[in-house]
């Protein structure tokens, strides 16, 4: 004999798929049942501070997963750095964005000890193993400590980043763009 209980798990099931239907490719199950948005059109942002990551939300203690694109956006320009959390490894860039699209330029610190090259590239080159940031037109700023630990600050006359498939953070973890990114020093 078939009973209402019986009918409870199917019930379920039914309101899942109409609820994905009604709101197609907008959420995802991640691990633990959590609802974890898709990627986010970055020109579609309000004025604000924001993290985009090349993977999900790691939900512990890491301030992101993969890749990272730290920024600020007013209109459609942005102000942020692209790099591996919790490493030396990032680039300032600050452009317009288009779709999930910058273009603009990018201001790098070379540290010796990370970067034995004493001139930067000027040709275009991909920086990052994902392929997703193009720098060209290199010229070295400034050299602190030249005897020691020095760093070189890069200006990159030409920054092209591609964010998309990127996934949109509920708010910045990482250190704020203002104290990494000093273009006061260009």
């Amino acid at each position: 004999m078939l009973k209402l209980s019986n009918f409870l798990p199917l019930g379920i099931v039914c309101v899942t798929l109409l609820a994905g239907s009604l709101f197609p490719g907008k959420f995802l199950f991640a691990q633990g049942f959590r609802l974890a948005t898709l990627p986010t059109n970055i020109a579609s942002l309000a004025k604000g501070n924001y993290q985009f990551c090349s993977q999900p939300d790691p939900q512990d203690w890491r301030d992101g997963a993969g890749v990272c694109f730290n920024f600020s956006k007013n209109g459609n320009r942005v102000n942020g750095y692209y790099g591996y959390p919790h490493s030396d490894e990032f680039i300032c860039i600050r452009g317009i964005v288009d779709g999930n699209h910058i273009s603009g330029e990018g201001l790098a610190i070379a540290w010796d000890h990370l970067q034995p090259k004493s001139k930067p590239e000027s040709a275009e080159f991909k920086w990052d193993l994902e392929g997703r940031l193009t720098l060209s037109q290199g010229n070295i700023l400034n050299t602190v400590n030249a005897d020691e630990d020095g760093a070189k600050w890069i200006f990159y006359g030409k920054a092209s980043l591609n964010l998309e498939g990127f996934y949109q953070y509920n708010h910045p973890r990482m250190t704020p763009v203002t104290q990494l990114c000093q273009w006061s020093s260009k």
